[in-house]
């Protein structure tokens, strides 16, 4: 399933889905928590003439950023794809329209590229509990200690 040839897949209305690994994802196994296991559930379906919708579903473990503690992030997100016969015409097009993202047909399009590309986009720019559960890296901070302002009074007397 690796390579599809997005004219025929988009000119027969073709929808496939599957689940991938993280063994199958190696750029985005080095952006999530190491050693940690995920699936990412996926739909591709051509809409003819030259649309692709794509569907991308996952969770993956992040490093919170302020506890640096294991963070779950939900991934869910769609994309609409138009295929152009040529790098110029899609350029051309992806300058007219935010709507659709331009891609170039081929015969030997890479799907599987495209998907761990689009989840690799999809992830936080920083990863954050709302509230933290504990105290995580602040535990390793020193801490200091307050004087009692009144303890002073007690060595005058």
């Amino acid at each position: 399933m690796k390579y599809i040839d997005t004219a025929r897949f988009c000119h027969d209305n073709t929808k496939l889905s599957g689940s991938l690994m993280a063994l199958d994802l190696p750029r985005l196994a080095a952006e999530v928590l190491p050693h940690s296991d995920f699936v990412v559930d996926w739909t591709a379906e051509g809409v003819s003439p030259d649309f692709m919708d794509l569907s991308l579903k996952s969770t993956v473990q992040m490093t919170c950023q302020r506890c640096l503690t294991a963070l779950p992030e939900q991934i869910d997100v769609s994309y609409r794809f138009k295929f152009a016969l040529d790098e110029a015409t899609a350029q051309a097009e992806d300058e007219q329209t935010d709507d659709v993202d331009m891609l170039v047909h081929a015969r030997q399009f890479d799907l599987l590229e495209l998907i761990e590309d689009e989840m690799l986009m999809a992830l936080p720019f920083v990863s954050l509990h709302e509230t933290c559960p504990d105290a995580g890296a602040l535990a390793f901070l020193p801490k200091e200690e307050k004087q009692n302002p009144f303890a002073i009074l007690k060595t005058m007397a």
